[in-house]
């Protein structure tokens, strides 16, 4: 099995963005799904919500992110993040020089993700998780590698950045989050680097849901009709002109300073 780093081949979400691309200033209306917020979050924790987070769930669900937005870099947006994903209502936030969307890995939460980004009923989103846990999420029989050899050839890259990798999936990894090649089963993998803010947002979400891994996207817009990809949305105001009301809702945490957050992985660009 080839390990194949800084590439997606499913969904793209590299650590190297190059030359920002010019944007389509389109707005997509918003998407509906059968299933709303409460029947998500009821789904994740398989009973029903209380009262108490129903309302919890509220200040999701009710707020504008068209309008509205988080801090990455302020720890209580932050633990409010991590809490809606938990609940089964994704995220976009900052990652590296641009941004991401982090959800839930439950099936249902993907499917309502997919179906709201107008993604292809194919669509297998990558996954993201702490270089820590890493390994539990790897079967290290189908490398071609030592297990040891590539986590220490990680820990190279992560001091630099975001790293994505393409690597045989462990047996327990949910079927939706996988895919398979050449009779293997897949997984893109997103580590954040160490120098990332989303990287604290990503400990405190596995630990809040209980889980190893989350589902994650780049944000880019596509036509609902010729299903054409549209360019990736590295901007706060272009995702949430595009994304900011689609149904069900998601959490916007922006950074705080895009010029400061592309400087600080301008390193990067070029990278192998």
């Amino acid at each position: 099995m080839t390990v194949t780093t800084d590439s997606v081949m499913t969904d793209p979400i590299s650590a190297v963005t190059g030359i920002l691309p010019a944007l389509r200033r389109t707005t997509r209306p918003p998407q509906e799904h059968a299933m709303d917020a409460y029947a998500l979050a009821e789904t994740v924790f398989g009973r029903r919500l209380s009262v108490t987070e129903r309302r919890e769930l509220d200040r999701f669900w009710r707020t504008d992110w068209a309008e509205h937005r988080l801090v990455l870099d302020d720890a209580a947006d932050r633990s409010l993040a991590a809490t809606a994903i938990a609940f089964g209502t994704p995220v976009f936030h900052g990652s590296g020089p641009g941004y991401a969307l982090s959800f839930h890995p439950d099936g249902e939460v993907v499917r309502s993700v997919r179906h709201a980004l107008g993604r292809p009923a194919s669509w297998v989103p990558a996954v993201t998780t702490t270089r820590s846990l890493l390994p539990t999420l790897v079967d290290p029989d189908a490398l071609d590698v030592p297990l040891p050899e590539l986590t220490a050839a990680l820990d190279d890259r992560l001091a630099r950045g975001p790293v994505a990798l393409t690597l045989p999936a462990a047996s327990h990894v949910p079927a939706h989050l996988t895919t398979r090649v050449d009779g293997v089963a897949t997984l893109e993998v997103v580590v954040p680097g160490v120098r990332c803010a989303s990287a604290d947002l990503l400990a405190a979400t596995l630990d809040r849901a209980g889980v190893a891994l989350l589902a994650t996207t780049r944000p880019y817009a596509t036509c609902p009709t010729t299903g054409e990809r549209g360019p990736v949305l590295e901007r706060v105001a272009d995702v949430q002109r595009t994304f900011g009301r689609m149904r069900p809702g998601a959490v916007v945490l922006a950074h705080r300073s895009e010029w400061r957050a592309r400087r600080r992985h301008a390193p990067l660009h070029g990278a192998s």
